[in-house]
């Protein structure tokens, strides 16, 4: 069974290393340049793998040679930053992507931290065909992950990259028995783009929860959400909790300095910022 890998990162590389210790055959590797010690395209070097930086979109001649050449079986992409075009992925008996979502719920970018902003209890992974349109593809398997009240975007994550291997070798295992796939229900459909860093900034309007969930999904090591001081002073907030103790005789919005420790109050009850940077 010979593998065409598109992927990157952490969640790639944890793939890639239990796709070889399962005994596939990786024949050719699409990845982003990264060089790290836990890199795709590290791997790729270490065993004389050959690999390509290059966007398929751009230069699909020189990519479909190479699959047709080594006669690709699979196709499996693993947060892979480009966009397959059809002329690849039709080429292998199967194209599988991993996303990071219980599709059709949180199609598209950084699902793990849109699904904490939204207070959703679960999130998960899913396996899935690959088709023309994003992460619409009939369903392989999934995994549901339980987000607890504590998870950050980066915990979450971590969770994920222990679960990415084992889902992608069982639904290995179901594309090879034949099993039928699951259709996606249109009707539960939802969609959520890129996050970028400067969408971080704070409504303290907002109720207590919707404020600490999304101050937690961005918190470090990701760039974190953010406020300024009444000084203009940037302030980095990582995590907060509600603190009633404190007067609420204080403007929503305006963090104050108590005995050298900050104060908010957002909608509907007073927050101490509890981990913060102040640029």
């Amino acid at each position: 069974m010979k593998i065409l890998f598109c992927g990157f990162g952490k969640l790639g590389r944890h793939c890639l290393d239990r796709l070889f210790a399962e005994g596939y055959t990786i024949s050719f590797i699409l990845t982003h340049k990264e060089l790290g010690n836990d890199s795709v395209d590290t791997f790729a070097k270490k065993n004389n793998i050959k690999y390509s930086y290059k966007d398929a979109r751009m230069h699909m001649n020189d990519i479909k040679i190479e699959i047709v050449e080594e006669n690709i079986d699979y196709l499996i992409s693993v947060n892979y930053r480009y966009i397959i075009p059809k002329e690849i992925f039709r080429l292998p008996k199967y194209a599988m992507n991993i996303h990071g979502s219980l599709l059709p719920k949180y199609r598209g970018r950084t699902p793990h931290v849109w699904s904490i902003i939204n207070g959703e209890e679960f999130s998960g992974i899913t396996s899935h065909i690959i088709e023309e349109t994003v992460d619409t593809g009939d369903i392989i398997e999934q995994i549901p992950i339980r987000i607890n009240s504590e998870d950050t975007g980066y915990s979450l994550l971590k969770k994920y990259e222990e679960l990415y291997p084992e889902l992608l070798i069982n639904s290995l295992k179901k594309l090879a028995n034949n099993e039928p796939f699951i259709k996606q229900n249109e009707k539960e459909a939802s969609y959520f783009g890129k996050r970028t860093p400067d969408m971080g900034y704070i409504d303290f309007y907002k109720c207590a929860n919707e404020v600490i969930n999304f101050v937690r999904a961005q918190a470090n090591p990701y760039p974190g959400a953010y406020y300024f001081l009444k000084n203009g002073k940037k302030i980095i907030i990582n995590r907060l909790i509600v603190i009633d103790s404190v007067s609420h005789d204080m403007p929503i919005g305006v963090i104050t300095n108590k005995n050298d420790e900050y104060y908010v109050k957002c909608k509907d009850h007073v927050l101490k910022i509890v981990d913060y940077k102040v640029m």
